[in-house]
């Protein structure tokens, strides 16, 4: 991640909107989306950001859309504020080299396979009959102060709407762990942006893993930066020049940048 980004200050899920923002986060747009994300749990925050990016669309919507539809979304929210290019730090689990990771957009979000949020879907093993759903963020909100082992399994029970082996029904619970893995198995190839798995290959011990990539982290973490680099802007030209804040932020991104630049130089 590139520690001086800064959004493009140029101005729904699925069915719900459109994919690009239909509405142009300025820096004060920005700022109060931020502000009202820091105090909020980080499960939380992407329905915050949709939610100002998308305002056709509620926060409450956004949490029923399935994770990949809302990291699909996510990702071209983070393309409009700060482009398609990302970079990352991974380290060897074998030997610990620390590597940079460069990307595009492109090359990590694959195409969804349409399938609707809330569709039902299904897994026949042997006698076992399992139907289900993919998982959302209201799934995750319920579960967010449970530990991590125990929290999947949650989401993923949540998620099974019946279960039965023959013609006797069964609780999620009761389902043998192979069945289950079938379950997590469909829901990643129904949705892969759900789970998004980076392939690294260490140049110097040739070890190879997979990475997970949480794009709505990613994205909070740059706006963080952003947000406390752009106060901090603001703090010089008001010490400096005497400007209020709602000064500052009028002004243009080229303009401010000269102020701060010789105010600085």
């Amino acid at each position: 991640m590139s520690p001086g980004a800064r959004p493009r200050e140029t101005g729904a899920p699925g069915q719900l909107s459109q994919q690009m923002p239909t509405t142009i986060l300025n820096a004060d747009a920005l700022l109060a989306a931020w502000e009202r994300g820091a105090s909020q749990p980080p499960v939380r925050r992407p329905l915050i950001l949709l939610s100002v990016a998308w305002p056709d669309v509620s926060a409450e919507e956004w949490a029923g859309a399935g994770i990949g539809e809302r990291d699909e979304r996510l990702f071209a929210l983070r393309e409009v504020l700060f482009g398609p290019d990302f970079e990352t730090i991974a380290a060897c689990p074998r030997c610990g080299e620390r590597l940079e990771l460069n990307f595009r957009t492109a090359d990590i979000c694959p195409h969804r396979s349409g399938n609707a949020v809330g569709e039902t879907l299904q897994v026949q093993m042997s006698d076992y009959h399992v139907e289900f759903r993919l998982p959302n963020t209201h799934d995750l909100l319920a579960v967010e102060n449970m530990e991590s082992a125990v929290a999947s399994s949650a989401v993923l029970e949540r998620c099974i709407s019946a279960a039965s082996c023959g013609d006797a029904p069964l609780l999620p619970s009761e389902l043998p762990a192979e069945v289950m893995e079938a379950v997590i198995e469909q829901m990643a190839g129904v949705d892969a942006q759900a789970d998004l798995q980076i392939a690294i290959s260490c140049p110097g011990c040739r070890h190879e893993w997979t990475m997970l990539f949480d794009i709505a982290s990613y994205l909070w973490s740059e706006i963080e930066d952003w947000a406390r680099g752009f106060l901090r802007d603001v703090h010089v030209l008001a010490s400096l020049y005497g400007w209020t804040e709602s000064e500052v932020l009028s002004l243009s991104a080229v303009r401010r940048q000269i102020y701060i630049d010789m105010a600085t130089g």
